[in-house]
């Protein structure tokens, strides 16, 4: 009998992660999300980047710098290496942020390397200039 119960709970949890859409590994969508990232900032994989690298790629937009600022201070170790900013605390942000959009990881990172594919960080910095320049 209980073992009847364990498979017919195991069966609903597998059916719960393929419903959400969290049947692949999210480590692996992180470290391709992360490496989209690196390559759409024109860095090397193996490299760091900056929390502005992240925002910038993240969209640049105000209320995800809130949300990272927020999670930023909740959490020191992170605060700290926000200016080398690695795989692991990429994993972090993009997680948080994800989260706290009311995103699950899967889908955020591919809505993520859909707008970066669609603008390039050329036409960012170039929208930057203009907009200084205007005001």
């Amino acid at each position: 009998m209980f073992f009847k119960l364990s498979i017919l709970l195991l069966s609903f949890i597998i059916a719960a992660n393929y419903v959400l859409g969290e049947s692949e590994d999210e480590n692996q969508i992180l470290k391709d999300s992360d490496n989209d990232c690196r390559k759409w900032l024109l860095v090397s994989l193996d490299s760091t980047i900056t929390l502005a690298d992240f925002w910038m790629y993240m969209g640049k937009n105000k209320n995800d710098l809130i949300i990272i600022e927020e999670y930023l201070s909740k959490n020191p170790a992170a605060s700290e290496k926000q200016d080398v900013i690695d795989l692991h605390l990429y994993s972090e942000l993009f997680r948080n942020l994800c989260i706290t959009l009311g995103y699950i990881v899967k889908r955020c990172a591919a809505l993520r390397k859909s707008a970066a594919a669609e603008r390039s960080i050329e036409d960012i910095t170039m929208l930057e200039w203009v907009e200084s320049v205007i005001v």
